[in-house]
């Protein structure tokens, strides 16, 4: 009985270590292209990443919008005649594939939520009710709060479109009547004083960054 179980126990053709081995190269490559793909949207120190948790609030902020959790899952095959084969171009394929589910399902997640934000506060601009596209990119500005960092270097606001509208909002501000330029640029020059202003305010509340 016991050589019995013995038998049924051994596994000539398991190669744990390796397989080990290869999940956890196979995780890391998967970790480095989630991180490439959210980077392409967000920028690496605006991002926060919960190996634990299931949820996420902010005491200090009461109005803060509800965060909802979304499961992003991608689902890759390979056929075992390219194994026979020896096809070593399914690593890369493989690969791409996983990265452009991921990609697609982030890119939907971001905006909808960047979308459904905006309106919860009425932080929205209606091109069409505007008398033309560069109008409709001036109230967006106005809309936006720039940002500056902790050296005092301002940000601008990075606005994504459809590459068709983009391009016909370029042709617009080129377009414009300098008058029209020269708001802009006031209208600039006014974000990047208050996004400065905020940022000494903000440091104003550390000891290290306070008045001596």
């Amino acid at each position: 009985m016991a050589e019995s179980q013995e038998r049924e126990a051994r596994s000539y053709f398991a190669y744990d270590d390796e397989t080990r081995a290869f999940l956890g190269s196979q995780l890391r490559v998967f970790a480095e292209l989630q991180k490439a793909v959210v980077g392409k949207y967000l920028r690496p120190e605006n991002t926060q990443r919960f190996r634990h948790g299931g949820g996420w609030n902010n005491p200090a902020n009461p109005q803060a919008p509800e965060v909802k959790w979304h499961t992003h899952s991608a689902e890759t095959a390979i056929r075992f005649e390219d194994i026979a084969n020896n096809d070593l171009s399914i690593i890369n394929s493989t690969f791409a594939a996983f990265k452009e589910a991921m990609e697609r399902q982030f890119a939907e997640m971001l905006y909808s939520t960047v979308s459904e934000a905006a309106g919860q506060v009425g932080n929205v601009v209606d091109a069409q009710a505007q008398p033309s596209l560069a109008d409709a990119f001036m109230a967006t500005i106005e809309k936006i709060e720039f940002m500056a960092d902790k050296n005092g270097e301002v940000s601008l606001p990075e606005l994504h479109v459809h590459p068709e509208t983009g391009a016909k909002m370029m042709a617009a501000l080129e377009a414009a009547p300098q008058e029209f330029k020269d708001r802009l640029e006031a209208l600039k020059a006014r974000k990047s004083e208050e996004a400065l202003a905020r940022e000494v305010e903000r440091k104003a509340k550390f000891v290290r960054y306070g008045p001596a």
